[in-house]
Parts: C-alpha cells; sequence; structure tokens
C-alpha cells in the first residue's frame, strides 16, 4: 500500500484536497492501494506548525512520501538542508495541486518514489522540472510526457 501525505503550513487548502482525495479513494475503490492523510508539514519533522501547536510527534515514518503544497517551497528547501527530513518530498505544481485527482496523484507519489534513492537530496524533483512552480501541466507527470510524446 502506498501511502501519501499531503502537506500544507496550515492546512485550510490541503485538509481540503485531503478530504476531496480520501472521498475519491473511497468512491473508486482503492482503499487497499492507497492511504493518503492531510499532515502540517512542519509535523512531518517534529515541530510545531504555524497553526497548531502543542503537537511535537515525527510523523515521516507513517508515510512513505510526502507532497505538498507550492507555496512551501523555501520551508521544503529550508529543512532539507537541516537534515529534518529523511523520506522523499515533493513540491507539488501549482496547477496540479488545484485540479489533481486520485489517479493523477498516485502516478505522482509513485514516480517520485521510483526516482528517490536513500541518501539523495529528500527533496525531489523531476529532470524537466527543476521547480514545480514553471510547471504548467495538470496531470501526473507521467501522463504529461506520454501526452507530450505524442
Amino acid at each position: 500500500m502506498l501511502r501519501i501525505a499531503v502537506c500544507c503550513g496550515g492546512g485550510f487548502s490541503s485538509s481540503t484536497m485531503a478530504a476531496h482525495l480520501n472521498k475519491q479513494i473511497r468512491e473508486r475503490h482503492l482503499e487497499d492501494k492507497v492511504f493518503l492523510e492531510f499532515i502540517p508539514f512542519a509535523n512531518m519533522y517534529g515541530e510545531d506548525s504555524a497553526f497548531i501547536t502543542g503537537v511535537k510527534r515525527n510523523r515521516q515514518d507513517e508515510v512513505d512520501v510526502a507532497l505538498l503544497c507550492p507555496h512551501l517551497e523555501f520551508d521544503a528547501k529550508r529543512a532539507v538542508e537541516q537534515g529534518k527530513l529523511h523520506i522523499p518530498i515533493f513540491i507539488l505544481p501549482m496547477r496540479l495541486y488545484g485540479l489533481v485527482d486520485i489517479e493523477n496523484l498516485i502516478e505522482e507519489a509513485e514516480d517520485v518514489l521510483n526516482l528517490w534513492k536513500p541518501g539523495d537530496s529528500c527533496l525531489v524533483t523531476f529532470p524537466d522540472e527543476p521547480r514545480s512552480v514553471v510547471a504548467m501541466r495538470t496531470v501526473s507527470h507521467r501522463r504529461w510526457l506520454a501526452q507530450r510524446n505524442r
């Protein structure tokens, strides 16, 4: 089973997105394939988030990959530089973040896991997308490549 964290700073947009994606998981009967949970990004590595205080539990071992909302790019880089992470994290492209469905999100997470090797930087990027803010796709990277190569 693929275990995915959807992370944001405080949680309004990403917790709403996680609820929507969990509804799709149930509707499409994917409960045996994927587990998805909203986790504030700071809580991933055991710090208080700006919005949720008093929770200091490192949650990285609960998931395989963390997919972050686009505005966390600099927070993610700082956490990686400080050695706070040991799982792959990926900044979702803005348009994908807003429009993603569960199949595309699963493919994105699988591809991030396939790219990442323990010992590499935990911040994973696709070779042709060094920064997520420039990516204009609304589908998984895998589907975007397939469409582009037609």
